[in-house]
């Protein structure tokens, strides 16, 4: 074999061997890009879920603070409400001389819960 030959059969061979390795490195990039291609729709996926989330948790905060102003303004009303039978009451009262006067001990514990005695209702007799 001269020189000519050897050389035509190592660019063969090369030729060959650059085929092979672009092919090689050809499927191994597309590999590549097909797993890439999976993450970002998994990433896809999973933004559009944490942004449902997110909108559900928006809209459960805006119910409740919404439930929370009701509230408050409800406990508002029954505050001055309370205010105002307070004052009618020390008015209806201020020249009553029943009122005036102490109501006895055993009464008072009724009243605070503290009484020992008394058994439910049945035990607190009739005025």
């Amino acid at each position: 074999m001269n020189l000519l030959s050897h050389i035509k059969a190592a660019l063969v061979a090369f030729a060959i061997t650059s085929l092979v390795y672009f092919a090689a490195s050809s499927w191994g990039l597309r590999k590549e890009l097909r797993m890439v291609e999976q993450q970002a729709e998994q990433q896809k996926k999973t933004l559009a879920q944490q942004a449902e989330l997110l909108a559900t948790m928006r809209a459960d905060d805006a119910r409740n603070r919404s439930l929370m102003a009701e509230q408050q303004q409800r406990e508002q009303q029954l505050r001055q409400q309370g205010e105002i039978y307070q004052r009618e009451y020390r008015e209806a009262i201020k020249n009553d001389d029943c009122a005036m006067r102490d109501a006895p001990g055993p009464v008072i514990d009724i009243l605070r819960g503290t009484d020992t005695t008394a058994t439910g209702t049945a035990g607190v007799a009739a005025p």
